[in-house]
């Protein structure tokens, strides 16, 4: 029986997330067609007949999408502007420049995270699966596209791919009375206080051919399946008068938390037998494998720790800060670069889910298909540069060579860029271009510290929630010094603690964040190794952290 519950709850969690990767193709396509993030920049102050003609220009560039979507079960596209006022619903387009209501949470938890929210939510004729995802344009958040998917989304799927008799039951008490008086979508369920949807009983009566009143089990069997589905946990039962078992998953409001119904799957026993031991095979190949680099980092990094222990005899105590220190950023490197790989890998499936839906629906243009491609490689090439700059980056020498400091600039950018804009922070270049500067260092550790520095930075921004976050970095020479300054409007640092700010294990994080070796680190780097100084200050809106390295006469290139 546990058997069957846990192959059930890994089944309704694929149907979830595959309609998530429909609803992010949906979000995509709409953006992209409509120039949406546009056109409700300053929508606020066009007048009326402007506001009126946009939303016509919208409607009329979405409806096609949105009539063939219905074959998907989408049930509802809504286009909600900042202030919470219904631009644009797509079921209903006359029924528009409301407020919405105090009770949709999703909308406003979206707002106050501006990230993509998904849940299973009821609203009377608009009830299912619903993927809120925000517009944003220059860190700005202009409105968000509601995307719903209808119960009937769910339950068509289970019966048509695992051949079983699936059905929802949905709770009375989350539905206005009003509605329901005047709607023909839902009838009483077996249990007072629960409802069914009409077209999903008509699907499975014309599926399995049976009067769906002949499945009912007795009441006693009826209060068991019922009670199942008022908790949180998905469990399975066996109705042995019906040789059937039934899997009961409780459809829980992810932002809410409500239990506002459950999906009731009656088989007979083994239609997924072949799914489970797939899905086995992958989760034990998939486990074989992340082992097996776990077990070649932990003997690369052995392997360099006895290297250097030969080393280590005189300096003992300042080389351990430094090693917790370099392995402390190594952890925030992988951040870096997972925040980059996960745009193109997003994009990637993005294209090839497109291409395959619209194949599914015979609307697939091959005049689309090179330009869709195009855009894999290109995605593809990005990722793999990704792994050249993290490779060069971490296999850099001790040895001292030419390096040309612009460059190496933009290269400490294009690590952190991904997880600098995923927090929408701004980041503003201001590297002189025009005198290309070559100084003689060993190249990985001016990176280390322009890295280390940037993302306290960031964390400052996320730490105090400063909503339009930005970093400058500026590059520019000033009295046979090469000045490297970087700048933030996270707040500043607090008199009483920049003179500390520099010393070894002191932080401001939370304990489990920080190591406070960073600043120890870049501050050695830069004066010890590279003969320069590195200076802190406030400025009118967070820290300045500026960087001095001395010039040779053949440092700036004619």
């Amino acid at each position: 029986m546990y058997e069957k519950t846990f192959n059930y709850t890994k089944v309704y969690k694929i149907i979830y997330e595959q309609h998530q990767e429909l609803a992010n193709i949906i979000f995509s396509g709409i953006l992209n067609n409509t120039n949406l993030d546009k056109k409700l920049d300053n929508i606020q102050e066009k007048s009326k007949e402007e506001k009126d003609h946009l939303r016509k220009l919208v409607f009329i560039e979405t409806l096609g999408r949105f009539k063939t979507l219905k074959q998907k079960h989408v049930s509802n596209i809504e286009f909600m502007l900042k202030n919470g006022t219904m631009f644009l619903d797509m079921k209903n387009p006359l029924n528009n420049d409301y407020k919405i209501s105090e009770n949709r949470i999703l909308f406003k938890k979206l707002k106050d995270t501006n990230l993509p929210q998904s849940t299973f939510e009821i609203r009377d004729n608009c009830s299912g699966l619903k993927f809120a995802f925000p517009i944003i344009e220059e860190n700005k958040f202009l409105g968000a596209i509601i995307i719903t998917f209808n119960e009937q989304a769910i339950s068509s799927l289970l019966m048509n791919q695992y051949d079983v008799i699936a059905n929802i039951i949905l709770r009375e008490e989350f539905f206005d009375k009003e509605f329901l008086k005047g709607s023909k979508l839902y009838k009483n369920a077996h249990k007072k206080g629960f409802l069914h949807n009409t077209l999903i009983l008509k699907e499975i009566k014309h599926k399995f051919s049976k009067n769906v009143d002949v499945l009912k089990p007795e009441d006693k069997i009826t209060n068991i399946l019922y009670s199942i589905g008022g908790k949180e946990i998905p469990k399975s039962y066996y109705i042995e008068d019906k040789k059937t078992i039934a899997t009961i998953i409780p459809l829980i409001n992810s932002i809410t938390n409500e239990n506002q119904g459950f999906i009731s799957i009656l088989t007979k026993g083994s239609t997924i037998g072949l799914f489970n031991d797939n899905y086995e095979a992958f989760s034990t190949l998939f486990i074989l494998f992340y082992l097996a680099l776990v077990l070649l980092f932990y003997q690369q990094k052995v392997t360099n720790i006895l290297d250097k222990e030969k080393l280590r005899e005189m300096m003992q105590k300042d080389k351990q800060i430094l090693e917790q220190a370099k392995l402390a950023q190594m952890g925030e490197m992988l951040g870096n670069i997972a925040h980059q790989w996960r745009q193109p890998l997003s994009a990637i499936s993005t294209v090839a889910s497109g291409l395959k839906i619209n194949y599914e629906y015979n609307i697939l243009d091959t005049k689309d298909i090179p330009k869709q491609m195009d855009l894999i490689v290109e995605n593809t090439k990005h990722l793999s540069k990704t792994i050249d700059i993290f490779r060069d980056f971490i296999k850099e020498g001790k040895a001292l060579k030419n390096i040309n400091i612009q460059e190496k600039l933009d290269e400490c950018i294009n690590i952190v860029s991904a997880t600098i804009s995923s927090h929408h922070i701004k980041l503003i270049n201001e590297i002189n271009y025009e005198e290309p500067i070559t100084l003689r260092m060993i190249s990985g550790e001016l990176s280390q510290v322009i890295i280390n520095i940037i993302n306290n930075s960031k964390d400052a921004i996320v730490q105090n929630k400063i909503k339009k976050g930005w970093i400058k970095i500026i590059q520019k020479t000033e009295e046979e010094q090469l000045l490297i300054i970087i700048e933030d409007n996270g707040g500043g640092i607090s008199s009483d603690i920049m003179a500390k700010i520099f010393d070894p294990y002191f932080t401001t994080k939370h304990q489990y964040q920080g190591t406070g070796l960073g600043l120890y680190m870049s501050k050695t780097i830069i004066e010890k190794h590279l003969g320069g100084k590195l200076e802190v200050k406030n400025g009118k809106e967070g820290a300045i952290f500026t960087i001095r390295l001395k010039l040779s006469a053949s440092a700036i290139k004619s």
